[in-house]
């Protein structure tokens, strides 16, 4: 069965679509085949995901929350290159396409979390996918209620090295145990720091203070040039360098949520 995993935060900047980007690369370059799904009204990972595919879907994941269209018709593959000059490849990564009404609680309210989620995973199961990633927004019931009542079985949440991170982790919980009373294997598999500059004192302090939280999970993305270059470029960081610090924390983020996994 394919693994599915909400990068969740109740504040914006925090390095979330970041995470799913780069995390998304990693997996492909391993050999996985990943459909991403983007629930965030901004649009940032559709766009950055798509940036190198022509063919962008017309309608969206929220036409295939309402029934309106089909899960393939909101799906495009993410087209990542090798290097610089080469031309962009598929290599396993999908995404379904954001939209901006996703933001307008009322325009979900009648949307069948049920369904969604059987069509869904029929899809899934027919395209083969090992894994499927879901950036969620900062904030939205309706969808938080969606997403983890009825599609993803884990949670994993990126902090910024900021005190606002760390008071928000209460929310976020209470989020995970309302959707247990839906979904009750809901796991979480813990919070990581994604924008981590080790020279900075107030890193360091949140660093101390998250260790104190079982679910910690003590490995930090650095606030690095080439992972906001990979962003920029549309190539994950996996594709962008064949050695950096930057890529070795992604994959060891990676090693770690399959090690919390399969514990």
């Amino acid at each position: 069965m394919a693994k599915k995993v909400a990068f969740i935060n109740g504040k914006g900047g925090c390095g979330k679509t970041t995470s799913i980007f780069h995390v998304a690369g990693v997996l492909a370059h391993q050999g996985e085949k990943v459909l991403v799904i983007d629930l965030d009204k901004q649009r940032n990972t559709t766009d950055t995901l798509l940036m190198n595919n022509e063919n962008k879907p017309e309608k969206t994941v929220l036409d295939f929350f309402r029934g309106e269209a089909t899960a393939e018709e909101v799906t495009a593959q993410a087209l990542f290159q090798t290097r610089g000059n080469a031309k962009a490849k598929y290599f396993g990564v999908d995404c379904m396409a954001s939209d901006i009404d996703l933001q307008d609680e009322s325009i979900l309210a009648d949307i069948d979390g049920a369904e969604v989620g059987e069509q869904l995973e029929k899809f899934v199961e027919e395209r083969g996918y090992t894994w499927v990633l879901v950036d969620m927004p900062p904030s939205n019931l309706t969808l938080n209620n969606i997403c983890f009542g009825y599609i993803v079985d884990y949670a994993i949440i990126p902090f910024s090295s900021d005190i606002f991170s760390v008071q928000g982790y209460g929310d976020i919980m209470e989020v995970m145990a309302k959707a247990r009373q839906v979904n009750p294997t809901l796991n979480v598999l813990g919070v990581y720091l994604a924008r981590y500059m080790g020279q900075c004192a107030v890193d360091k302090y949140i660093r101390e203070e998250l260790l104190k939280f079982d679910t910690f999970i003590d490995i930090q993305i650095p606030l690095a040039s080439d992972v906001r270059e990979a962003i920029m470029f549309g190539r994950p960081i996996s594709y962008y360098k064949q050695f950096s610090k930057s890529r070795k924390a992604y994959e060891d983020l990676v090693k770690e949520i399959e090690r919390r996994m399969n514990a």
